[in-house]
């Protein structure tokens, strides 16, 4: 059935961009930019699919998981891929998967990244192929981290378990063919405020910092919503109610949600200083174009070198839809290149 779906919609995918417009209501045009044909397109599939707040957190999580194989690209070998389990103080573990795409290099640099999904969804089996093409194209090791989710485990249940599995990894560094002086923290929307948060609480808990983040599309204030998110609260998959229901289920208790890891964009400009070089990517057409916006501006301020990248006819989540849209994967490219650069032009 997965091999049936994807074949229609490559076909489908595949139209000429003046077909895709004339069936479907000719080209959205917002703030003067143009959406993407293609991800127009997905769009409109989306339309069509129960929306997640409607389900239970478990359907939705399936149904997350299931239209990730249809619009992703499918899984390329990775020469080195093992499994392993963080222990923590309560006795649990942290599940991660490690990715090395040329262990024959030596010491490589090591990305620890967070997967998106809002806190709710998302898995590293949903951002399994995502990862091993960084591995693979940055020439890295990845660590991703599949933290607890929430409902069942709100704050601070994934920001504890991503800060352990960024401390156990930089103390590990040297047996996973790493190097501690090499690591950047990266993420996708809810995985981006992870990613900067683990970076916030370094810095307070003095703690060495990540030397590089990368922020993709990310959520960086849960405490209030933007302009954007009025904009684009309808009709471009990521919807208002959607991102309202993951932050409920994450934060429970409102008064949580101007807390400093849950809303970074609210921290003082003064307390940023001395995080890591930043590489951070918006898209047109998304309820958090605007706070990511803010965000590379508030960096920027504590005088943070910010590779600020706008992708004016994108949608959030595309980086999971290059099977389908060849913009989302130039887009994708940029991002890779943009790691290999750092640690390539470093000595560590």
């Amino acid at each position: 059935m997965l091999g049936i779906k994807r074949s229609l919609a490559q076909f489908v995918f595949s139209l000429p961009e003046n077909w895709i417009y004339t069936l479907f209501g000719g080209v959205s045009v917002r703030d003067g930019n143009s959406l993407n044909p293609q991800c127009q397109l997905a769009c409109n599939f989306a339309r069509i699919i129960p929306k997640l707040e409607t389900l239970t957190p478990q359907k939705a999580r399936r149904l997350f998981a299931e239209n990730i194989k249809v619009f992703d690209e499918p899984a390329i070998h990775v020469s080195h891929i093992e499994d392993k389990l963080i222990p923590t103080p309560s006795a649990s573990f942290i599940p991660i998967r490690m990715y090395n795409a040329h262990p024959q290099k030596g010491n490589l640099p090591i990305v620890i990244y967070f997967h998106g999904g809002g806190l709710s969804i998302g898995s590293i089996e949903t951002h399994d192929a995502m990862c091993r093409r960084l591995a693979y194209y940055s020439k890295v090791i990845v660590a991703s981290v599949d933290y607890r989710l929430a409902p069942e485990h709100p704050y601070p249940a994934a920001i504890d378990d991503c800060y352990q599995a960024y401390q156990y990894i930089r103390n590990s560094a040297y047996l996973l063919g790493g190097s501690p002086a090499a690591i950047a923290v990266a993420g996708d929307s809810a995985g981006g405020m992870l990613a900067t948060a683990i970076c916030i609480r370094a810095k307070r808990e003095k703690t060495p910092l990540p030397v590089f983040q990368v922020l993709l599309y990310p959520m960086t204030d849960v405490s209030r919503e933007s302009e954007s998110y009025e904009k684009f609260s309808e009709n471009y998959i990521l919807t208002r109610e959607t991102m309202r229901w993951f932050i409920r289920n994450f934060t429970p208790n409102p008064g949580d949600r101007s807390l400093p890891y849950n809303s970074p964009l609210t921290v003082d400009p003064k307390e940023l200083k001395g995080l890591p070089p930043t590489y951070l990517a918006t898209a047109g057409f998304d309820p958090l174009r605007d706070e990511g916006d803010a965000y590379a501006h508030v960096l920027e301020t504590a005088g943070i070198k910010v590779q600020h990248r706008h992708f004016p006819g994108l949608i959030h989540g595309y980086l999971q839809m290059v099977g389908l849209i060849p913009a989302a994967k130039e887009a994708e490219a940029d991002f890779h290149q943009a790691v290999l650069s750092f640690f390539s032009s470093r000595k560590f």
